[in-house]
């Protein structure tokens, strides 16, 4: 709304801006405590979720720790990491084992071929695949929606025969057309679902990678050029990988995998086009043969599983200098993912504590427009910092969320028979004997890492267990405090009417609302009266002028 421009006072002399602004600064008072005590809900609503914050993290802190990887951290090592190299698993034991001897490292069967072409002759990268005696390729398609044209793909070659069969592998009476490409029935109905289309379209090679395992066809488009082929090759499902070396025409083949079961086996037309005798038994790679604590061992891969360890065979040596492997619990590692934990449930409860213990400082009101216009910033931020301290004192539910959360420490237990760890307190986590502190947890590095070597599985069950473990006892605590604080103050970006004070925070910008509208109104009646006044004081002045002139005249 556009505020009207008023001149006031030409009559009377009198500043009636100056006096209606002191006028309605009184009348404003209303007002003024409204928007304090909105500004004082929504500081609140926001110490509520700050800690609602420092909640989810500590939940989520707490079910991040719950893995068993966290308690069973194991370290490995090993006496010569150029021969044997080792890396402990969770599930690894404290052990040791000895390497005697490694006769012979795994290897992945390998062959070099010299593909050629129709001729004879040695390819290259842009030798055509349909100049190679490669095996046609058959392709079988499935119209997967009824259609009036079903275009087919890849293209069958020209020339060739397209059959076309119905669901129920039935003959249909419709054509192929080969100028374009595409499948129509002669009637003009529509091709039925599940309709199959055989045909010849393409070259393929038949691979088997695994002794006594099928074989698996790559096949390659009517167009495709060796370079495409060396592609195909090299797929995830041909089992090998491929080298081609152009000034010598010569293709590498390697198996992914090493062992003895691990081959490479082409079928008999691709032998003849690679140049591989076809009656040639199919390359195989060796396995690994080594001696583990006197014991002969066989395996198809140089990284074996000992004892629950990872294993490395880096290279082969004889009997008489073995190499030691050793694993044991990774003390300072499941110490640092216990104490990470610690350090955040004590930052959530140093927050709540200080909140329900700050000084209400109640002279320090929310300051007004007005009084913000007559201070520094500075002096607004120390006041602000005094007005906002306190607005948690003794929160009850912010009190229930601490106590809660403490208590799940002293109810926590492991289902062992060692009276020693049982509780957490045994272990070297206790909640210590200044109750000022709102119930933060004290860590005896010392007795926890002691627990953590003599017994990683109890420290696990205390932190784990499903009945009587910590964490899902506080991950419930968290979760039911946020729940009960989120009713009250919301989650961030939530919608007013989502929770109470966000409600009650409206309800306060109706109030203001319509106090506005009614100071607008009073406003203008002060503008009214004044109006009126001069008007009759200039009205009594103009009368007092005629008088003066006309008793001035007579004289």
């Amino acid at each position: 709304m556009t505020t009207p421009i008023r001149f006031g006072g030409l009559a009377s002399g009198i500043d009636t801006d100056t006096i209606i602004k002191q006028l309605m600064q009184v009348e404003r008072v209303p007002v003024d405590k409204l928007e304090q005590k909105k500004q004082a809900t929504e500081w609140k609503r926001d110490a509520y979720r700050e800690i609602n914050r420092s909640l989810l993290t500590l939940r989520n802190s707490a079910v991040d720790l719950i893995f068993s990887r966290n308690f069973y951290a194991k370290t490995a090592s090993s006496s010569d990491e150029s021969r044997v190299s080792v890396v402990a698993g969770p599930s690894s034991g404290n052990t040791a084992i000895r390497i005697d001897s490694v006769t012979n490292l795994a290897t992945a069967a390998s062959q070099i071929v010299e593909p050629k072409d129709r001729d004879g002759n040695a390819v290259t990268k842009t030798t055509k695949v349909s100049d190679m005696n490669l095996q046609s390729a058959t392709q079988v398609v499935t119209l997967s929606t009824a259609a009036k044209e079903w275009t087919l793909s890849p293209k069958p070659r020209a020339g060739e025969t397209v059959a076309l069969k119905d669901a129920s592998n039935n003959p249909i009476d419709a054509s192929y057309d080969e100028a374009t490409g595409k499948v129509m029935m002669n009637d003009g109905s529509d091709i039925p679902t599940g309709t199959t289309a055989t045909y010849t379209s393409g070259y393929q090679i038949q691979i088997r990678s695994v002794e006594g395992g099928d074989f698996k066809t790559i096949k390659i488009a009517e167009n495709a050029t060796v370079e495409n082929l060396i592609t195909a090759l090299n797929g995830k499902d041909s089992g090998i990988s491929a080298f081609f070396e152009p000034l010598s025409g010569k293709l590498s083949l390697t198996q992914k995998q090493t062992g003895s079961v691990a081959i490479i086996e082409f079928d008999g037309v691709t032998k003849a086009a690679f140049g591989i005798d076809t009656s040639a038994v199919p390359v195989k790679g060796t396995n690994a043969n080594f001696m583990v604590n006197g014991i002969s061992m066989s395996q198809s891969s140089n990284t074996v599983t000992i004892d629950n360890m990872t294993v490395t065979l880096k290279s082969s040596f004889i009997a008489g200098n073995p190499v030691m492997l050793s694993a044991a619990t990774d003390t300072q590692k499941v110490f640092d993912n216990i104490k990470k934990f610690v350090n955040q449930y004590n930052e959530t409860i140093e927050l709540m504590n200080r909140k329900v213990k700050e000084e209400r400082y109640r002279s320090f009101n929310p300051l007004t427009n007005a009084q913000k216009n007559e201070l520094s910033e500075d002096e607004i931020k120390k006041w602000e910092e005094k007005a906002m301290s306190g607005l948690l004192k003794n929160d009850t539910i912010v009190r229930g969320a601490m106590d809660t959360l403490r208590g799940k420490w002293s109810s926590a237990s492991s289902p062992t028979n060692d009276v020693d760890m049982k509780q957490l307190f045994q272990i070297g986590l206790s909640t210590g004997a200044d109750f000022t502190n709102g119930g933060k947890i004290e860590l005896n590095e010392e007795k926890l890492k002691a627990a953590i070597e003599k017994d990683p599985e109890q420290v696990y069950q205390l932190f784990t267990n499903q009945e009587s473990g910590l964490l899902l006892k506080i991950r419930d605590a968290a979760t039911s405090s946020r729940s009960s604080i989120t009713r009250i103050a919301g989650a961030d970006g939530a919608g007013a009417p989502t929770y109470s004070m966000g409600r009650e925070m409206t309800q306060i910008d109706t109030r203001i609302q319509r106090l506005n509208a009614l100071l607008v109104d009073k406003e203008n009646a002060y503008y009214r009266r004044f109006a009126a006044m001069e008007t009759a004081m200039n009205q009594a002045n103009s009368q007092a002028a005629s008088l003066q002139q006309f008793l001035g005249g007579g004289m």
